[in-house]
């Protein structure tokens, strides 16, 4: 297995991954997407609610708030924790928020006990206060999968695709498959057409269809893939890889052992 880097910033990340499967591949991205534990608010009581948004409405937009923390491995998964999940210290972490109006409330008005514990984003709108308006809100953020609600979400956007292979012989340097090419993958140079960004190709062949001289080939390469994952904003996006793979290599393990009491 090889990986090449090809981009890397706080909230995405994209690479090649060579010398796997589409399955492989395909278990990182569902990894990265629901299976990397992180915080995010799960319950809450609402003690006042003036505004023009129902209880509901509230309790939904706070709950998909991106929450951060300094240390992530500080926290269990409740049905782990030794409190029994009765919540405690290390499985969850308290909150409140007082408003009142006239003004626009933010992530940021958020409070949480943990000073290490903040919205990832500080001006998510949650509601909007008239004058006299008031809510007065407190609960609590814990850490658990996707899988268990899409606001546990570590990954958004998280896909994979075959890494292309083009292949030009006999160009006569007519540029109609430049043209065509919705992502500018090929230019000419020196009178020929050369892929100059083949990364990029989405594999829809508009570039055979317009050669003449059929001098294209465009076909994926099996065991090699372009991954692009993009975070939630509770974790980096090299984090959440890297902890995709953890859980992987943890489930992997787990099941070897149940293969082994069972044969």
């Amino acid at each position: 297995m090889k990986v090449d880097l090809l981009e890397l910033k706080e909230d995405r990340i994209a690479f090649i991954l060579s010398g796997v499967t589409a399955a492989f591949a395909n278990g990182i991205r569902r990894a990265c997407l629901s299976e990397v534990p992180i915080l995010a608010i799960d319950e809450l009581a609402i003690y006042e609610n003036t505004s023009v948004l129902f209880d509901e409405q509230i309790a939904l937009r706070m709950g998909l708030i991106p929450i951060q923390t300094n240390d992530l491995d500080i926290f269990s998964l409740p049905e782990e924790c030794q409190c029994g999940e009765n919540g405690c210290p290390g499985c969850r972490v308290d909150f409140m928020l007082s408003a009142e109006g006239p003004r626009m409330v933010y992530s940021r008005d958020i409070q949480f006990q943990d000073p290490d514990i903040r919205p990832a984003l500080e001006e998510i709108p949650i509601v909007i206060l008239s004058e006299g308006e008031k809510v007065v809100i407190e609960g609590f953020a814990s850490m658990r999968r996707g899988r268990d609600h899409s606001k546990w979400n570590s990954g958004t956007l998280c896909g994979y695709k075959n890494l292309p292979l083009i292949e030009i012989d006999a160009c006569n340097g007519c540029a109609k498959c430049v043209q065509v090419c919705p992502r500018k993958v090929l230019a000419i140079e020196e009178n020929r057409v050369k892929a100059v960004n083949p990364v990029d190709c989405s594999l829809c062949k508009l570039c055979i269809d317009a050669c003449e001289a059929r001098a294209i080939k465009v076909k994926p390469i099996l065991d090699s893939f372009v991954l692009t994952i993009e975070c939630a904003g509770s974790i980096s996006s090299r984090d959440l890889v890297v902890r995709a793979t953890q859980e992987i290599k943890k489930r992997a393990k787990a099941f070897d052992t149940k293969l082994g009491e069972l044969f």
